[in-house]
């Protein structure tokens, strides 16, 4: 997914944040291999590594339980729980969570944000 890597660098270097500093990921679902690409992508792990991290337990991800879950709104659900992650509101609530990276689309066009309680 070389465009989510193109978006992953930007949104790096425009935040000057790194993969560490996120406390839930809500990760475009539409199919779930792109769940395992996308962490790759932004760093969360080495390629072909996405999918012992996410068995590790690494991260927090689709807290609200994606688009199978709520529903298939190409982002918008995403963008809702990554704000009630911060503001302590979400059902399956993650301690502490400070900030939260959210993707929509896998392809073009694709797209990420960091949203955080220190704006």
């Amino acid at each position: 997914l070389p465009e989510t890597g193109v978006v992953a660098r930007q949104l790096w270097r425009s935040s000057g944040l790194a993969p560490a500093d996120i406390d839930v990921g809500i990760l475009y679902d539409h199919f779930t291999p792109f769940v395992l690409m996308q962490l790759e992508e932004f760093g969360f792990c080495g390629p072909g590594e996405g999918g012992a991290f996410v068995a590790a337990d690494a991260l927090p991800l689709n807290t609200h339980g994606g688009q199978l879950g709520e529903a298939y709104l190409h982002g918008m659900n995403g963008i809702a729980e990554a704000v009630r992650q911060i503001r302590g509101t979400s059902v399956n609530q993650v301690a502490g969570a400070a900030r939260s990276l959210v993707t929509a689309g896998t392809g073009v066009p694709t797209s990420g944000l960091i949203l955080g309680a220190d704006g």
